[in-house]
């Protein structure tokens, strides 16, 4: 190829000086200087790729046009349009290479060879995915893996890799689409028929196998498949080895921060977390370079790799440096979001939440809710920008923030954000009535409990009340196991509110009042399995009866017309004394 371009301008002199066959010879050049070369050879900068295709394109178009014009004239100009189309496509001009695409079809009476037809198919299939036409994308790569399944192509014709390029063309679209099984079956198919090229044959489609063999290993750790991943993992990282980093930067670097990010959630998934750990690093030393060099590409892979790094730290313990990580993941995250808020926006927000925990975790709760506050601000912009989508998020970033203002004494604004987070919930139900009604019901126990810690005992009754019949509800129609954890955690709070409501009503002389709600707890063991719910009524009817004898003994005798019970417990099939899970 070196020789050709470098008698290009020999070329054109020819082809101004013998119209016809001249320019033949030049079209012929030009086309020759657009195949892919050796792999180890670094190709020619993009904008002169894309300016030779279109000067094949002008070349041939006059060529097939002209008087006289040869029925192979037509052929070669929709054969340089699909190059044309394959240079538009490297540089992410999608839109355009599909139109180009649509012009070598059009070509009148044009022959098209088997593997030219499978070629134009599958560079259809890369513009439609670049389009983000995921369902016309997945139709034209699997009739470009058809295509080439009928033939075996040329050395030539090998462009993209022939039948393993096709098929990770095609696995790659099952992946956007969420078919991840569908996508790993295709990537297995490729990576093996890669695996059985001999050397000169993968020399032509080594970057496929590169990048088949990274996107495996993503799909494998997707579907828990994490021992075959790590073993894939292996053979992509020797692929992906710092001679293709030289080669093809631009692609196989950020190949290798996603590779090691998956990698290491392998690791730590099969219990091997210093070597997740050192991994993770990897994957953020990685991507800090493309950053450098790239930063469109580069700064939303080093915020995965970061939220990866976080992750390892959290898990052996080290509290210190993953804060530092989350912190500067969330400065990276306010920097983008500035720039593209649509985008970033919301993974500014999942970063402040994650800070939050950790925070928490090191018990600098000052900083949890400092971070909380920030993350449901950027939830509230967010749900401005997509509502469906992100104000769910916002409600749940809202009961947590109130958890954690609780935490820090602040009772007020935690009985705020707990309001709004009811609000939200029940406007969101009103809409999707399946998916959020029961969750209407965790928003009430964290309103319920901070209610009952500010003292208003009576709201708080109100809040736990309503959670457990939804949840009543809810386990009426989905079967009782669902729900039997919150259930029980609704039925814990709920006892800790009425035993609160009767002291208070005691102490303050309302013994009507106090009877009230001493049989409404008496009520809930009858229905409560909870042996914490048990004592908690053997614990208030005793105090009752200890400090207030005088006064709840008769006002109890007026209601029920029987004697204060003097026993109150009933054996209970949960046999633990623990309060239950997300209990209160």
């Amino acid at each position: 190829m070196g020789l050709v371009r470098a008698l290009l301008p020999l070329s054109r002199v020819t082809a101004r000086l013998g119209p016809g066959p001249g320019r033949r010879l030049l079209g012929a050049a030009l086309t020759r200087c657009l195949a892919p070369g050796w792999v180890l050879l670094r190709p020619p900068p993009a904008p002169r790729r894309l300016a030779w295709a279109e000067e094949a394109t002008a070349v041939y178009r006059t060529l097939a046009e002209a008087e006289g014009a040869r029925p192979r004239d037509r052929d070669l100009l929709a054969r340089s349009l699909v190059w044309h189309a394959y240079t538009l496509v490297l540089v992410g001009r999608c839109e355009q290479a599909y139109t180009v695409l649509d012009a070598s079809s059009d070509v009148p009476d044009a022959r098209w060879p088997p593997a030219q037809r499978a070629l134009q198919l599958h560079l259809r299939a890369q513009a439609l995915f670049g389009l983000a036409r995921l369902d016309e994308a997945l139709g034209s790569a699997g009739e470009a893996v058809a295509a080439y399944r009928r033939l075996v192509p040329a050395r030539r014709d090998r462009t993209l890799g022939g039948l393993p390029g096709a098929l990770r063309t095609y696995a790659l679209v099952l992946a956007a689409l969420r078919r991840t099984e569908e996508s790993v079956a295709a990537y297995e198919e490729c990576v093996g028929l890669l695996r059985d090229m001999s050397l000169g044959e993968l020399s032509h489609a080594i970057l496929v196998r590169v990048r088949a063999l990274c996107e495996l290993t993503s799909g494998l750790e997707a579907l828990g498949r994490y021992e075959e991943a790590l073993s894939v993992g292996r053979e992509a990282r020797d692929a992906a080895d710092p001679v293709m980093v030289r080669v093809a930067p631009e692609i196989v670097r950020p190949l290798r921060v996603r590779l090691f990010a998956d990698l290491a959630r392998c690791l730590e998934v099969t219990g091997d977390l210093a070597a997740a750990r050192t991994t993770a690093a990897e994957a953020v030393a990685e991507a800090r370079t493309l950053a450098v060099r790239d930063r469109a590409a580069g700064e939303p892979l080093l915020v995965m790799a970061l939220d990866r790094l976080g992750d390892q730290l959290g898990e052996l313990g080290d509290l210190a440096a993953e804060s530092a990580v989350r912190r500067e993941l969330v400065e990276l995250s306010a920097a983008l979001a500035s720039e593209r808020p649509d985008v970033y926006e919301p993974l500014l927000a999942v970063c402040l939440e994650r800070l939050a925990g950790c925070h928490e975790a090191s018990g600098d709760r000052r900083d949890a809710v400092r971070a909380g506050e920030r993350a449901v601000a950027a939830y509230r912009r967010a749900a401005a920008l997509d509502p469906p989508v992100h104000e769910p998020q916002l409600a749940r970033v809202l009961a947590d923030l109130s958890r954690l203002r609780e935490d820090d004494g602040d009772l007020d604004g935690a009985i705020g954000d707990a309001r709004e987070a009811v609000a939200l919930t029940r406007r969101l139900a009103e809409a999707d009535w399946p998916v959020h009604h029961a969750l209407t019901a965790g928003r009430l126990r964290v309103l319920g409990r901070v209610l009952h810690r500010a003292g208003d005992h009576g709201a708080a009754v109100a809040c736990y009340a309503e959670s457990e019949a939804i949840l009543v509800d809810e386990a009426a129609d989905s079967g009782a196991g669902r729900y039997a954890a919150s259930l029980a955690a609704a039925r814990s709070g709920l006892s800790l509110a009425l035993a609160g409501e009767a002291r208070a009503h005691l102490a303050d002389g309302r013994a009507d009042d106090a009877v009230a709600a001493l049989r409404s707890l008496l009520a809930l063991t009858r229905r409560a399995d909870g042996t914490h719910v048990h004592a908690r009524c053997v614990t208030a009817f005793a105090d009752a009866r200890a400090e207030h004898r005088d006064t709840v003994v008769p006002a109890w005798t007026r209601a029920t017309g029987q004697d204060f019970p003097t026993f109150v417990y009933r054996l209970s099939k949960d046999v633990s004394g623990e309060s239950p899970t997300g209990g209160n």
